[in-house]
């Protein structure tokens, strides 16, 4: 099967937490690179003799200039870590894509609730300008972005979120943290785990979607929660991911 791979090359790269570091490439193709908020893509490459995968949701938003950003956490002595966070400015690497189903729908709900752990939450940096553009059309649209990570420096994108937050009465955001108390002073922080924020939320199948997107254990349980709340499973959007 032909896999109708193109190079993309590295622009840029930094890291946004301790572990997790967000890379900037372009892609090299005849065609534009054209995608929707909330898809991957998937890098190809070769060690030890053995053809690898690793797909990464892409955190920019389409602007038509085939660039391709998204976050990858550091894994000890991960086939994807080892490449990635040894590639240089002007490097190129292979992709196909753009994949997935992680997509926002037409028409909108009443209310949106995002959910992530970790890097799962680049692919709701990209919805940004659609969700701006709704909850400025509709006053009574509302989103709820929950990011579940283990430590207030783990936060990612926090700075771009928060600033979203403050321009949008109708968008909510929450961090949970893990394996630390939220500091009295912190905004948006609460203890916990993500999923913990559901039981506070007054949960409706009639007029909520969630999607998910993240650790397999957390969206898991999310979704064993919301069928509890008898939430069909169109209603539930779900990309699991596989750090390795």
């Amino acid at each position: 099967m032909q896999l109708n791979l193109f190079p993309i090359k590295l622009e840029e790269a930094f890291m946004l937490s301790p572990k997790v570091k967000h890379f900037v490439f372009r892609a090299v193709c005849e065609t534009p690179f054209i995608y929707q908020p909330g898809q991957f893509i998937t890098i190809h490459f070769e060690k030890d003799g053995k053809k690898i995968r690793r797909s990464y949701s892409i955190a920019n938003a389409p602007k038509g200039d085939n660039r391709i950003e998204f976050a990858a956490g550091f894994v000890e002595n991960g086939p994807g870590t080892d490449l990635l966070f040894n590639l240089n400015v002007g490097d190129k690497i292979n992709i196909n894509g753009p994949f997935g189903r992680l997509i926002l729908k037409d028409p909108l709900p009443k209310r949106l609730i995002l959910m992530a752990t970790s890097t799962g939450i680049t692919p709701y940096c990209a919805m940004l300008p659609t969700l701006e553009k709704a909850l400025i059309a509709n006053p009574e649209f509302n989103v709820i972005l929950l990011q579940g990570v283990q430590h207030q420096t783990d936060k990612l994108y926090a700075d771009i979120l928060g600033d979203f937050a403050k321009k949008h009465a109708n968008f909510s955001l929450r961090f949970y943290l893990s394996r630390e108390n939220a500091p009295n002073t912190a905004q948006y922080e609460h203890k916990g785990y993500v999923q913990h924020a559901l039981s506070d939320l007054n949960l409706n199948p009639d007029t909520d979607l969630v999607y998910l997107c993240g650790n397999p254990a957390m969206i898991d349980e999310t979704f064993n929660i919301l069928k509890e709340h008898h939430f069909e499973t169109q209603h539930v959007i779900r990309e699991k991911y596989i750090s390795n």
